[in-house]
């Protein structure tokens, strides 16, 4: 999916679960917090953000008994480890890159698991 301009969550994006929605918007609100103001301390909270995020989507899948719950997390464990490579300040590349990432993740991997949880 392209990179919506400005960099925001949009209705495209949603899954059907408030709870991950909510978490999505918090995401797409992180990354462009740090194409904005990209200091050390704002990469970190964008870890952080992702992180717990991941934690809470995959627990979700866990419950529901998701067949795709491993592959889903290796996919989250491949972009946790592209991001905590970044440092500060975190190249436009890279931050494009992880914009681009999320737009992409979002409507073919976590669609997937759209009325499965």
């Amino acid at each position: 999916m392209k990179i919506p301009a400005p960099y925001c969550w949009t209705k495209d994006f949603a899954t059907a679960y408030e709870n991950i929605d909510s978490e999505h918007r918090t995401l797409f609100n992180g990354l462009f917090a740090l194409s904005e103001f990209n200091t050390a301390a704002q990469l970190n909270a964008c870890i952080e953000v992702f992180s717990l995020h991941f934690h809470d989507e995959q627990g979700q899948m866990k419950r529901a008994n998701y067949a795709g719950t491993q592959e889903h997390t290796d996919i989250h464990n491949g972009f946790m480890d592209q991001m905590r490579g970044w440092n500060s300040p975190v190249t436009q590349k890279q931050l494009k890159d992880g914009m681009a990432w999320l737009c992409n993740h979002i409507p073919t991997e976590d669609f997937k698991y759209k009325g499965k949880l």
